[in-house]
């Protein structure tokens, strides 16, 4: 597809026409769409052009009054258009998605600290809605009422209550909604998300497109007595801001089905669309309920909307802020950054983004052009290395390098392990001019999900290496220095004459980020004793061994005999609350998986990652830490342990966890009662039933938890139907 562009009163907008396949040019790597902004005298004025390439409209604007900050969200099921390498004609191809303003993705919102952010959520999807029979969920609890939504703005810490960050609220078709999420003043910057977080069809819509980008901008200064934002210290030698790219990685796992509802495919098996049918994201066991349905479906992750896009215009040595985002739903992106071997007969169709193929098919030509080892050599191609400066949003105690000083061997050995709502802020440096590929690492078999002894599909990283995205370095300078003290230096030298305590200033050549890290340790911080307990498991009860014949057989119970997703072996049930805490305590938890790895999310309050223990079954768990943080796993060792390795004594909102681990966390419930959700943020699984209520309360020994007045008939539980204004 190409693009022409028409403006009319003020708002830019798209059209879009097919192209024969020899007429294609490089998928353009595109910024997440914006929407247009209006100032305090109503003027439109167009800010960046919303996703140029697919047409889509966000239909909305921002408004910026004082500390108030609004936007539109209109939530529609449109034409789009993704393009397939995979496609016989190498075409786009036509999809019909729940996303907003019909975009692959949502548009980024900016927010500072102190701001209040309101949200004019419009559902304009339709009433009639086949899972949702009499707008109740199915009775089965089966994921359905996939027209009904919400919003969730993951890594906030926001209130969980009334129209706030507030998950347990249904907005049903048809329906207009405002939300209010007053940001405090003390919230650290960093990178966050949004997207659709309904119980039950989470998964079909975040799957469809609907999430983006929630950046929260700080521009305070480090002064010695309080920390300060990492924002203000990124900036060059001149004392302008780091060029920064957002990367919003999504698995569309969208299908087009035969008159009989099958899902069209090629005969190799992957899923194909032909030139008369509409892609769509709609069968929940056919196309989400499944660790295999992203390795077997052939779809491709994208970038912002774009697959496989070309990013021009960096120069050699040019420092950037690369912001990633996990927006997908179920497999693990393995991302790691390699230089293209340009002499290769295929680089040039790789330059065109023309590549061609099923991920399958591809990975041989991949292998060519991205290799991982020099041909006929012995020498490793050496990776470009990453430098981690926050992790979930969060800014890290020191920046933690990615790929230094590991070849691109396999298994992601020197990847940046990427979850499903995963973020990982990074400085990188390309030290010379070429093209570069962005990879999404093959796993090894250690790596993958319901592997068993050999490994098998589905899961934490795909089986074949995948090419996200193409990179092209021109101009600059060559860098022969170190790249890791290259940055630091580069730092050093651009806030050398500012008023930056001395201390932190010669910190920044070593690369401490200490003064700029927003949360307070948690390690010598006063623990309730009752230790906290999250154990992930799918399978079919009985359970545990002890349990009585007698008991209950409803649905959600946890002797019910069903097969189904459990934390704690209990499957989610709306109306249970199976943790209240105390506000302004501290929980240590212990997270554990059964079966095959999961990933713990909890909403509000990030947690500080204390140890991770590993044990083979029948073993004494040790922790793979040494005293001071320092991993004890050799850094080429293939194995999960290297996912763990830079997270001693960070923070996080997100985390994996593997079999035969346990991942120790510690959580304080800071300013914020209310009640929220913990869940596996494998999102068919979160639907599937992995997820469980928590509440925090003003006061665990007073009647109610302390929420209202002794003696009141009402419960303090309550959930809201929001019905048509």
């Amino acid at each position: 597809m190409n693009s022409r562009y028409r403006i009319f009163a003020g708002l830019i907008v798209c059209a879009t026409t097919s192209t024969a396949l020899a007429e294609l040019t490089a998928q353009p790597f595109l910024s997440p769409p914006r929407l247009l902004e209006k100032s305090q005298t109503g003027t439109l004025k167009a800010i960046e052009l919303a996703q140029p390439s697919t047409g889509c409209d966000p239909a909305g604007d921002i408004t910026r009054d004082g500390q108030t900050v609004e936007l539109n969200l209109q939530v529609q099921k449109r034409e789009n258009y993704i393009y397939n390498p995979g496609s016989p004609d190498g075409a786009k191809d036509k999809v019909m998605l729940r996303s907003y303003g019909g975009c692959l993705t949502g548009p980024l919102i900016d927010v500072q600290p102190g701001n209040t952010l309101r949200v004019h959520l419009d559902n304009q999807l339709e009433k009639n809605d086949p899972s949702c029979p009499g707008g109740l969920d199915p009775a089965n609890g089966d994921p359905g009422c996939f027209n009904t939504i919400n919003l969730h703005y993951h890594g906030m810490h926001v209130s969980p209550s009334g129209n706030s960050d507030n998950v347990l609220l249904n907005i049903a078709p048809q329906t207009k909604f405002e939300y209010e999420v007053n940001i405090p003043t003390d919230h650290p910057s960093g990178t966050f998300w949004y997207h659709a977080h309904r119980h039950g069809s989470t998964a079909l819509q975040v799957a469809s497109g609907a999430a983006g980008a929630l950046i929260v901008r700080g521009n305070r200064a480090y002064t010695g007595d309080k920390p300060g934002d990492i924002d203000t210290i990124l900036k060059d030698a001149a004392g302008k801001p780091l060029t920064e790219q957002v990367f919003l990685f999504q698995q569309i796992p969208y299908a087009c089905f035969d008159d009989k509802g099958n899902i069209i495919t090629q005969k190799d098996g992957t899923w194909s669309c032909p030139g008369d049918k509409t892609g769509v994201v709609e069968n929940f066991d056919a196309q989400l309920s499944s660790p295999t349905v992203w390795d077997n479906s052939g779809r491709f992750t994208s970038i912002n909307g774009a697959v496989q896009p070309t990013l021009r215009g960096i120069a050699a040595g040019e420092i950037q802020r690369w912001r990633f985002i996990h927006g997908g739903i179920h497999d693990t992106v393995n991302l790691q950054i390699v230089p293209m071997n340009t002499s290769g007969s295929k680089a040039s169709l790789a330059l065109q983004g023309i590549l061609g193929g099923t991920p399958k098919e591809q990975a041989a030509l991949i292998a060519d052009l991205c290799p991982v080892t020099v041909p006929d050599s012995s020498k490793p191609v050496e990776l470009v290395p990453q430098f981690e400066i926050a992790a979930d949003g969060l800014t890290r105690t020191a920046i933690r390098p990615i790929g230094v000083n590991k070849k691109s061997v396999s298994g992601g050995i020197g990847s940046n392990f990427l979850q499903p709502g995963y973020r990982s802020d990074v400085l990188l440096m390309f030290p010379r001019d070429g093209t570069y590929c962005v990879l999404n690492q093959a796993a090894t078999p250690a790596e993958r999900a319901n592997a068993g002894p050999n490994g098998g599909p589905g899961g934490q990283g795909p089986n074949e290496t995948q090419l996200l995205a193409t990179v092209i370095v021109s101009g600059g300078k060559v860098v022969t220095d170190d790249p890791q003290s290259y940055i630091q230096q580069a730092l050093y030298d651009a806030n050398k004459g500012s008023s930056l305590p001395v201390a932190a200033l010669e910190g920044l050549r070593s690369g401490n980020l200490k003064p700029w890290r927003a949360m307070p340790d948690l390690k010598d911080a006063t623990v309730n004793d009752d230790i906290q307990k999250a154990d992930f498991f799918i399978g079919y009860p009985p359970f545990p061994p002890a349990a009585p014949a007698t008991a209950p057989k409803k649905p959600g119970d946890p002797w019910s005999g069903a097969f189904g997703f459990f934390i704690n072996y209990k499957s989610y049930d709306p109306d249970r609350i199976d943790f209240t805490r105390q506000v302004n305590t501290t929980d240590d938890w212990v997270l554990t998986s059964q079966g095959e790895p999961h990933i713990f999310h909890i909403h509000v309050n990030p947690f500080q990652v204390m140890d991770v223990l590993y044990a083979k079954p029948g073993e004494k768990p040790k922790s793979i830490f040494g005293p001071n943080g320092e991993c004890l796993v050799p850094a080429d060792e293939l194995g999960l342990q290297n996912q763990y390795c830079g997270m001693w004594h960070e923070f996080k909102d997100t985390i994996f966890v593997q079999n035969d681990y346990q991942v120790l966390v510690r959580t304080h419930y800071d300013r914020y009662i209310g009640e929220f959700v913990i869940h596996c943020h494998i999102l068919d699984h979160e639907d599937g039933g992995m997820m469980t209520n928590i509440q925090i309360v003003p006061d665990l020994n007073a009647v109610g938890g302390g929420i209202g007045m002794a003696g009141m008939k009402h419960t303090s539980h309550q959930h809201s139907d929001v019905k048509k204004q």
